[in-house]
């Protein structure tokens, strides 16, 4: 991959988080202003869809922040956060639906789901050491090729490339459960009435909004692997 190539996807990349983090934003902040046409709660509505589901046993905590909603599959727990906890808005509902989607996911035992939850450990701890363990092969290449044995450095840019494929593989498998998750709370949230039916609009644009987010981390991981493959491959001999 030329450099210069790489240099556009990245700012392609960039720009397109932008544009999506702006949207989200906007739809969110649109959606806190308008009341759900049934009163519902966040939390009611979390506790509706666990028992249309017939899942029993998961609480639903606050959370203080922002962005801090969750499901916690070993805690058995729900967690909503200030924007979400207690409140009747729109985007409470949408975010709490979604939130109960991966619990729904959790008792069906997904297999994707299962899937995230087991790289999700290590996803963080890959994604900033494998590019490192990398960029430590190339030089080692680069160091031992007058020598003519730069195939040790080779293997330890594969290394590298192999502890990075594990963030990558959980951002290509979390983008279509986070997308499942939403499907979930769509067709709840229509079969419940708990918004009505021109407010389901929003709804649907503010988790496909936040769907994009992850969309946008795969195609970041996907260029970021790219050039390490590339950056071993051109140290080969």
């Amino acid at each position: 991959m030329d450099y210069y190539i790489y240099l556009i996807g990245v700012v392609v990349i960039m720009i397109w988080s932008s544009a999506v983090q702006s949207n989200l934003q906007k739809k969110a902040a649109q959606g806190s202003q308008m009341r759900a046409a049934s009163g519902k709660t966040a939390n009611e509505v979390v506790e509706e869809m666990l028992r249309a589901h017939d899942i029993y046993g998961i609480v639903v905590e606050h959370k203080p922040g922002q962005l801090t909603d969750c499901y916690s599959p070993k805690e058995q727990k729900i967690y909503l956060s200030d924007t979400t906890y207690g409140r009747d808005s729109i985007t409470a509902i949408a975010v709490a639906a979604h939130e109960c989607g991966h619990a729904v996911q959790d008792k069906e035992n997904m297999i994707l789901y299962e899937v995230r939850q087991f790289l999700a450990p290590v996803a963080g701890i890959s994604s900033r050491v494998g590019p490192w363990i990398v960029l430590i092969g190339v030089l080692l290449s680069a160091y031992l090729e007058r020598a003519g044995n730069s195939g040790i450095g080779y293997f330890v840019s594969t290394i590298g490339i192999i502890v990075y494929s594990l963030a990558f593989l959980f951002y290509l498998v979390m983008l279509p459960v986070e997308r499942n998750a939403s499907e979930r709370a769509f067709k709840d949230m229509q079969q419940a009435g708990w918004v009505s039916q021109d407010q389901f609009g929003i709804a649907h644009k503010i988790l496909r909004a936040a769907g994009d987010t992850y969309a946008i981390a795969l195609a970041s991981s996907a260029l970021t692997l790219l050039r390490l493959l590339v950056l071993r491959g051109g140290r080969r001999r």
